[in-house]
């Protein structure tokens, strides 16, 4: 699976990355990063036709009506969602040649970013009165069926008779809900979109045979630690060495069919950023003493004798740094309390909570990042491989690695 992009105009005149999609014959290093993942944090489901779904195959996003911009607007970076496809229901045909198709999960995608449009790209809205202007783009994608046999082009340039052999292409390995009844007891529900899974940890199985090849007999389920009926399975987690072989060379890769002339490293450059500053800030900690890993919610914890690190790191650009230092803090907070204040050793440690950006906030976040030093957050960005910070959080840094 490859991953490349393009920059894409948003209808409010901003330009965000296209992300798309090409198939490798190897399994790549992200699709081994993603299984990790929802299989730690679990997933949630978008749903809609099928022939929506050969649209986000060509732009690699998905869209909202109007009255789901609440929804739209809660959705994170990073979340992984199942592509649910509900049966054909706007391709003016006999029923007959669609009946089959749907009714299962095609796909699964990694959340990039969002944006907002003003032009047609659904079936639905170059066809009849449909309006998704509300914009969910994937960063990684990974389709069951044979996207292959799919012309790479807007819906508009296509006939109803190419629709529906692509529907059908796109059907193809899907997941029904009679293969999630009989193989694992459990099934998605049907409406909803986004739509919430109960235990997503049934489908594991499924979705790995199809990413990954593997015969769900031949996988062995990891146990939940600490959970128990009626529980949420959510405590102090383990600490593990962060993984640092990102190597996202494509010459490593099978060669496969690209749509747009974009490396990989153009898509996945947030991520970059993003891994390249928790590994300048880590390195300071190392090199002071410190031991250092990550859990299941927390990017980065360090300690040494009493003190604790508990760092949280996001990508910043002048578009994104408002949402980008909310969602941080709110993360830090709720991180201290699962990793910290539920763990009967760390939370006999002092803990320094740190804010690690990709750049220097803008002067309008700095008095309101400088308050939050008084309230125990401290904030520090990267240049290059150099850590910087605010005056406070810079003394608050060199104390506690003295």
């Amino acid at each position: 699976m490859k991953v490349v992009a393009r920059n894409l105009l948003c209808g409010d005149g901003t330009t965000t990355q296209e992300y798309r999609v090409a198939n490798y014959t190897t399994l790549t290093r992200n699709t081994l990063l993603m299984v990790d993942e929802f299989r730690r944090k679990g997933f949630r489901k978008l749903t809609g036709p099928i022939e929506h779904w050969v649209t986000t195959f060509h732009t690699g996003y998905w869209g909202f009506r109007p009255d789901k911009k609440e929804a739209w607007q809660e959705i994170e970076e990073g979340e992984i969602f199942l592509f649910h496809a509900s049966g054909s229901k706007f391709l003016d045909v006999p029923n007959k040649r669609v009946r089959d198709v749907g009714k299962g999960v095609i796909g699964i995608g990694r959340v990039g970013a969002t944006s907002v449009k003003d032009e047609p790209a659904w079936w639905e809205e170059v066809h009849y009165d449909g309006n998704y202007p509300y914009l969910v783009h994937f960063s990684e994608i990974h389709w069951f069926g044979d996207t292959g046999s799919i012309r790479d082009a807007p819906v508009r340039q296509k006939s109803v008779d190419e629709m529906v052999d692509d529907v059908h292409a796109l059907d193809e390995n899907k997941i029904t809900f009679g293969e999630m009844n009989e193989r694992t007891g459990y099934r998605i529900p049907a409406q909803g979109s986004p739509g919430n899974i109960k235990h997503p940890e049934k489908l594991f199985p499924l979705l790995l045979e199809r990413l990954h090849g593997v015969e769900p007999d031949d996988w062995e389920m990891p146990e939940s630690e600490g959970e128990t009926e009626g529980s949420n399975g959510r405590g102090a987690s383990s600490v593990r060495s962060r993984d640092r072989d990102r190597n996202l060379d494509s010459g490593s890769r099978s060669s496969g069919t690209v749509s747009y002339e974009s490396s990989i490293d153009e898509t996945m450059s947030g991520w970059m950023d993003h891994e390249h500053a928790l590994d300048t800030f880590e390195d300071e900690l190392i090199d002071a003493g410190f031991e250092s890993g990550e859990t299941d919610y927390s990017d980065l914890l360090a300690w040494r004798n009493t003190n604790l690190v508990l760092a949280e790191a996001k990508s910043i650009h002048g578009s994104n740094e408002r949402s980008q230092i909310r969602k941080a803090l709110g993360q830090l907070y709720e991180y201290s309390y699962f990793d910290v204040e539920q763990d009967t050793e760390r939370v006999q440690k002092e803990l320094t909570r740190c804010l690690v950006l990709t750049q220097e906030p803008s002067d309008g976040y700095r008095e309101f990042l400088e308050y939050l030093q008084g309230e125990g957050v401290f904030t520090f960005w990267t240049d290059e491989y150099e850590i910087r910070g605010l005056p406070a959080s810079m003394e608050r840094f060199e104390a506690i690695t003295e």
